[in-house]
């Protein structure tokens, strides 16, 4: 069946309009999606494309409304889990045409070639206020992962689309590098999954005054800063100073001044802040009592809990210096800040000395 270039415009156009209405749909289906997505593509084939199509498959598309894919979207996701999620999404948002759609990750045999998506052929959901003519279209939507859409796009760019095409002496080659993918996406699905157990562990041990035994890790120091009573308690008491606002931040640049101070775990951070509380409340105050700050860091304690620690650890000046290096590279940071500590060191010797007479 031969078809006119009006015709195929006339498609085309139509498509256009859909375009962005498919779009806008999607973006607000996936605000809903706790993951983060990496991307997401859209696009409409080209007039020589659809006519390529219905010249080469005629009994399959008998005309060109029947074209599932002028219209095409791919979302790719971080994880393999994510792509079921997204997918949720969509069937909740458009109606389906399950005769048409394949999960073709189902597809491949267990000793077959390929690693593939999750494809649904959608329509605009029936009495939902579109026109008739927009409603009728069908258009594909791709779900797929990172490493999915790696492995689709090389197979693309070498050529080959089935395992037949493959020269017999590379086949085992391809076959090799579809799995390893496959493992790695199931592998980083299975990390994401221990990620969020563990995150789970700590906010109950923390919850329950249970954690000192676990180990620093951007995890564990994460949620300690959010959820610890003494650690919230110390922190409302040096925003008070000023009556500052609490803005919540990263603790992760934390970690190796921690190390460097020998606080190693919860238990080891809890111990310090309790042994050190009045003196990082007088260093706080100290500081903060003439400035007008009306926001503090929720990481703010850490560094009065440094002050205090560097001042009753006995560390020399060599070691003070060493430990400010952690946190930036500004030699007159460095200097003054060494100097500042060495000169608390020195005064407190003093009332020492001052107190035994």
């Amino acid at each position: 069946m031969q078809y006119t270039e009006q015709e195929i415009q006339d498609l085309i156009a139509l498509y256009q309009q859909l375009e962005p209405i498919v779009l806008t749909c999607l973006e607000n289906a996936l605000s809903k999606q706790e993951g983060r997505l990496y991307h997401i593509t859209h696009r409409i084939k080209t007039p020589d494309s659809i006519r390529g199509k219905l010249e080469r498959k005629p009994d399959e598309y008998p005309d060109s409304y029947s074209i599932r894919d002028i219209l095409g979207f791919r979302i790719i996701c971080y994880f393999s889990d994510e792509v079921d999620d997204v997918a949720k999404l969509v069937s909740e948002t458009f109606s389906v045409d399950w005769s048409k759609s394949k999960d073709k990750r189902e597809l491949i045999k267990p000793d077959a070639f390929g690693y593939l998506s999750l494809h649904y052929i959608c329509s605009l959901p029936k009495n939902s206020g579109y026109p008739e003519q927009l409603s009728s279209l069908l258009f594909e939507i791709q779900m797929r992962t990172m490493l999915q859409h790696t492995w689709a796009e090389i197979e693309h760019d070498l050529g080959y689309k089935t395992e037949f095409g493959i020269p017999r002496a590379i086949r085992r080659s391809f076959s090799m590098a579809a799995s390893l993918l496959e493992v790695a996406d199931q592998t980083f699905s299975n990390i994401k999954s221990s990620v969020a157990a563990y995150k789970t562990e700590v906010r109950e041990n923390i919850d329950s005054d249970n954690a000192d035994n676990m180990y620093l890790d951007v995890v564990t120091l994460t949620e300690f800063t959010k959820r610890s009573h003494i650690y919230r308690k110390l922190l409302s008491d040096i925003a008070s100073i000023t009556n500052a606002h609490i803005t919540e931040a990263d603790p992760e640049s934390q970690l190796p001044q921690l190390s460097f101070l020998k606080i190693h775990t919860l238990g080891d951070l809890v111990s310090a802040i309790k042994r050190e509380y009045n003196q990082i409340l007088s260093l706080a105050e100290e500081r903060l009592r003439d400035s007008e700050l009306d926001e503090l860091s929720s990481t703010v304690a850490f560094y009065y809990l440094y002050q205090a620690l560097l001042i009753s650890g006995n560390y020399s000046p060599e070691r003070i210096s060493e430990f400010f290096t952690l946190r930036t590279s500004d030699e007159s940071y460095v200097k003054n800040n060494t100097e500042r500590i060495i000169q608390k060191i020195h005064v407190l010797k003093v009332h020492e000395y001052d107190s035994k007479f």
